[in-house]
């Protein structure tokens, strides 16, 4: 008989789910041979490969065949891969074991080859690579399996506890479904589950790796368990972590209107290493972040997108949302100038600014533009000469939606319809010979400065009654006064003490916003008498007592040519008040803190201009 044909005189049969280099070593070992080479030179005279000829010098049935699981090198001539994985997924140089398994009598299985397992699915631990005594790396190339080469038991190995989520990527991976918990991920196929596991394992650790799918040493339990265990926890409750590592993407890359860019590798990973359609669940959940917490825009640019994201994306262009909210371009501008819409600017590459607004201000821009009117548009309205109207924005009685003391480069004033409303008073008694109107007290009086403004707020306070027949509010240029209680009203204005301004004057006069002057009253700093007829003012002495002792930081900061924000956090003095320290809305120092007593020359820059009268109408 030829020597080929002749059968081994001990045929160990395979195990179900066994690993074939371990069936080797078995094989090998009962028979005599050293080691797993020894065997395979027995097989040199042969008309088959070599793995054919052990299974007929076996005596294997091929029910036995099938229950053997894993890859030989290929002098051995075993070609066809499980479950339509590649032969480079299995370890050829290391082979891994469950310490518990060997202590139970178990042989090696067939998974435990993978170079992505690294974990007992019976036992929930980690498999084990090293000798515990020599530390040496364990190879297929022995016999042993329960030995290392030093004589030491690997059952001995300590071993610890895997994680849930690693046991169900463990079983996925091997083709075991059984005890897998309905997810995600629990429908990919064993070669799409290895290849999730390389192309996101090492975002976990690394937020942006530069070779994704590309990892050395993978054949080493460190290697493996590491990708093993990032993506447990990219996969652990899902999508959480993968919006977690988004977010810090997007914290980490510079201000681009890209999302390749600002989400690179990731973006590639998902949208063409990982673009199978079982992998649609990811791309699923990048998007989902995207609709939530993506600032830029979300175009036909981006192919790869879903057309639904695309479509759903909640962020717009300026021109976008001007063209939804039926408005020009320059008036969405100025709002966000204006910060009554809040916009996200990111610099192109062009230096070219990029702002993008969310859809939930549209509403917004429509109800507050919805027969907003000019600046000419609302003097004719409320039969006032634009000057006035100035005046009474400038003292804050109305408030305009863009205003070019508040932007700079307004092409135009925007005033509500709310308002112009205001503007209009109704007739409150019966008309009477000896009337004028508001429109006559401003042209022909010759009203003193902020005298104009005082008779418009005391009609709109009804201080001075309007009188007439109409059933219905009237412009209130148009209202009709009682001269005589005008006149009187005038009087006592008159008469009053005049020295000293009142806060919106002394605002005017310190070159500072009215809100800020209230606070600095409010505070002490600035120090006012209560006039009984005027009110609150605030006298020339005082004003000039302020200025010698405080300094605005937006002064000081011009003084000395610098940028307020760049000088705040130069400063290492505490600011007298401002927004963090009490609410007030500007930041001022002592001028000894931050100016030197040396300093004179700066208070030669904060004179006090008081209000010149005027008689123009």
């Amino acid at each position: 008989m030829n020597r080929a044909a002749v059968a081994y005189a001990v045929r160990p049969r395979p195990v179900p789910g066994e690993a074939i280099p371990g069936f080797l070593m078995r094989v090998a070992a009962a028979n005599g041979f050293v080691s797993v080479p020894q065997l395979f030179s027995s097989l040199r005279v042969r008309m088959r490969p070599a793995f054919e000829e052990l299974c007929e010098r076996l005596c294997l049935t091929d029910q036995e065949r099938s229950y053997l699981f894993g890859a030989l090198p290929r002098q051995w001539g075993l070609d066809a891969m499980p479950l339509g994985l590649h032969i480079s997924d299995f370890n050829h140089m290391c082979r891994r074991w469950c310490p518990a398994c060997l202590k139970e009598g178990g042989i090696l299985q067939g998974c435990w080859s993978l170079k992505l397992t690294c974990a007992c699915t019976v036992h929930g631990t980690w498999l084990q690579d090293i000798c515990p005594q020599c530390t040496r790396v364990t190879q297929w190339s022995a016999v042993d399996q329960r030995h290392c080469e030093c004589g030491a038991s690997l059952a001995q190995a300590i071993t610890e506890q895997a994680s849930q989520t690693a046991l169900t990527i463990t079983r996925l991976l091997c083709g075991d479904r059984d005890g897998v918990p309905v997810s995600e991920f629990s429908g990919l196929l064993p070669p799409e589950v290895h290849r999730l596991v390389r192309y996101l394992g090492l975002f976990a650790s690394q937020i942006r790796p530069a070779h994704p799918g590309q990892v050395a040493d993978s054949h080493r339990m460190p290697t493996a368990q590491a990708l093993i265990v990032g993506t447990a926890d990219l996969l652990d409750t899902w999508p959480s972590r993968l919006h977690v590592l988004m977010a810090a993407l997007q914290a980490s890359a510079p201000a681009s209107p890209s999302v390749r860019r600002t989400f690179s590798p990731l973006y590639r990973v998902l949208y063409e290493d990982l673009s199978d359609s079982g992998f649609q669940f990811l791309r699923d959940a990048f998007e989902n972040y995207l609709r939530e917490h993506w600032w830029g825009l979300v175009c036909q640019r981006n192919k790869l997108l879903k057309r639904q994201t695309i479509s759903d994306h909640p962020r717009l262009s300026l021109p976008q949302m001007a063209a939804a909210a039926g408005v020009s371009q320059s008036v969405v501008r100025h709002l966000v100038q204006a910060e009554l819409v809040f916009a996200t600017t990111a610099s192109l590459p062009s230096g070219r600014k990029s702002n993008t607004l969310h859809t939930s201000d549209l509403a917004y821009i429509q109800g507050a533009t919805n027969g907003s009117v000019s600046m000419q548009q609302a003097a004719q309205l409320v039969a006032l000469p634009e000057r006035r109207l100035r005046e009474l924005i400038a003292c804050g009685v109305v408030t305009p939606l863009i205003s070019r003391h508040k932007n700079q480069h307004a092409a135009a004033w925007l005033i509500p319809k709310s308002e112009i409303d205001r503007l209009h008073v109704w007739p409150s008694v019966p008309a009477t010979d000896a009337g004028i109107s508001v429109r006559d007290v401003l042209k022909y009086w010759r009203l003193r400065d902020t005298e104009g403004t005082g008779l418009i707020k005391a009609v709109l306070a009804q201080e001075l009654i309007s009188q007439g027949e109409s059933s219905h509010a009237v412009p209130l240029g148009m209202a009709i006064l009682n001269l005589a209680e005008t006149k009187r009203w005038l009087d006592s204005c008159r008469e009053a003490h005049e020295d000293g301004l009142s806060i919106d004057q002394a605002a005017q006069a310190m070159g500072i916003k009215q809100q800020v002057a209230y606070d600095l009253v409010r505070l002490g700093l600035l120090t006012t008498t209560l006039h009984e007829t005027l009110g609150h003012r605030i006298s020339t002495a005082h004003i000039e007592r302020f200025q010698a002792t405080y300094i605005s930081a937006a002064d000081h900061a011009r003084a000395m040519h610098r940028s307020p924000r760049a000088l705040l956090r130069e400063l290492t003095v505490t600011p007298v008040c401002g927004p963090t320290i009490d609410g007030t809305r500007q930041y001022f120092y002592r001028r000894s803190d931050v100016c030197g007593k040396s300093d004179v020359h700066l208070r030669d820059k904060y004179e006090i201009h008081r209000p010149t009268i005027t008689n123009e109408f």
